[in-house]
């Protein structure tokens, strides 16, 4: 039998053919692994997560803009060191206080930094963190008036309050429950409420010992604290809107918060802010 016979350009031929697929072989294999390597290189680490914080920013000594404009604060330094333990980036949008429960229940901010107190009504609507300060109402008069050692002695008097906090709800209902004789006056800035009460414009003006204090103090008016016992005292804690995903968050805020407590950053805080002690009740 006679066997077919192979020509060497055939043979030459088969053997370049081979080599190109092993060649396009190998490229497509380097390509693959030259797009992962570049696919690694090029992916950005995960944008840091945001809380979105509202306030006033006009309660000193918890939350004012400082001389580059700039928020400072109780508040705000309690919330950074927060931030840094869930890793967590604060945005601060300031608006007037009577609006930011509001913005809150429209989703636009998370929480709310002005010194913010837990009250029976807040509780129906919404959740708190574990407290991080505490702070005693009173209320703030001339220094030469002895008349107002009561709220009983304001009737037939003006009495200023910071428009919707749980002060004015406080004074509100006690005046509603007691003749109404008190002309309550609500502002929505109250950075120059202290000189009102100086002038004379109204009689006294309602808000924390703390803040009166640092007030006072800072703005050097002749004004006092009526009186060492307080109308009431209250715990502060950031409120969110109550749902399954901020009920997770909270616990985790809650915990940064003690693990600040127990680290005595907190009180080195209010030492910094505050001539009392903000952090006990």
């Amino acid at each position: 039998m006679k066997h077919p016979t192979y020509r060497p350009y055939s043979l030459l031929i088969i053997l370049t053919l081979f080599a190109v697929i092993l060649s396009a072989c190998g490229a497509d294999k380097a390509a693959g692994t030259a797009g992962q390597d570049s696919a690694k290189e090029s992916k950005e680490p995960p944008a840091k997560k945001v809380l979105r914080v509202g306030t006033s920013g006009i309660y000193p000594p918890f939350v004012s803009k400082g001389k580059d404009q700039k928020l400072e604060g109780y508040d705000v330094d309690v919330l950074n060191l927060v931030g840094e333990k869930l890793g967590y980036q604060i945005e601060w949008t300031v608006a007037e206080f009577s609006g930011l429960f509001g913005m809150m229940d429209s989703g636009r901010i998370d929480t709310i930094a002005n010194l913010i107190a837990v009250t029976d009504e807040r509780k129906k609507k919404y959740d708190f963190t574990d407290p991080y300060a505490y702070y005693s109402v009173t209320l703030v008069v001339k220094n030469d008036r002895d008349d107002i050692k009561s709220m009983q002695d304001l009737k037939g008097k003006n009495l200023g309050a910071l428009l919707g906090n749980n002060m004015h709800n406080y004074a509100t209902k006690w005046n509603k429950e007691n003749g109404n004789e008190i002309n309550i006056k609500a502002y929505q800035d109250v950075s120059g409420t202290y000189q009102e009460v100086a002038l004379g414009r109204i009689d006294a003006f309602i808000d924390s010992n703390f803040v009166a204090h640092s007030r006072i103090k800072a703005e050097g008016l002749p004004l006092k604290i009526f009186s060492k016992t307080p109308l009431y005292t209250t715990e502060n804690a950031f409120p969110f809107v109550r749902n399954k995903e901020n009920e997770a968050f909270i616990k985790q805020f809650s915990k940064a918060l003690q693990e600040l407590k127990d680290e005595g950053k907190l009180k080195a805080l209010s030492d910094k802010w505050s001539e009392i002690d903000v952090t006990k009740p």
